[in-house]
């Protein structure tokens, strides 16, 4: 697992509170750590977002980042059952996945090899994104 992951921190417009007590994170962007351009990104995270919303369940966006916000990745926030997010992580060649379930934030590997990692509160990771920051799977500064 990359070990940046255990230091991601979340961008997003809605408070906390306004969150189920259960969701998922997941992205369609930079499949295993390699980078794409960004409409390539833009257009697997668009087509992620339409399953999500077939299927039926919430589909909120979120920015997954790096702590000093120079990596940021476009997510999904969704209440879908783990077996189908799992899925759809694996199809688009992910290696992880993030459960929030209580305020806690684990990470749940798509490899079944390692077991999940608890990364403590996710609210204490979470900052309503700043008036210059995008919805991109890019760096910023490219």
């Amino acid at each position: 697992m990359n070990p940046e992951y255990y230091k991601v921190q979340f961008l997003a417009e809605m408070a906390p509170d306004q969150l189920p007590d259960k969701f998922f994170i997941i992205t369609a962007c930079n499949p295993m750590d390699q980078k794409l351009p960004l409409a390539e990104n833009q257009q697997r995270n668009h087509a992620l977002e339409k399953r999500i919303l077939q299927a039926g369940h919430l589909c909120l966006p979120i920015v997954g980042a790096s702590p000093d916000f120079t990596h940021q990745e476009a997510s999904w926030i969704t209440n879908g059952p783990k077996d189908q997010i799992l899925s759809w992580a694996r199809e688009y060649n992910q290696r992880a996945i993030f459960r929030i379930e209580m305020d806690e934030l684990s990470i749940v590997p798509c490899d079944h090899k390692e077991e999940p990692v608890a990364l403590g509160s996710f609210r204490a990771r979470l900052s309503p994104p700043p008036p210059s920051a995008t919805n991109l799977c890019s760096k910023r500064s490219e």
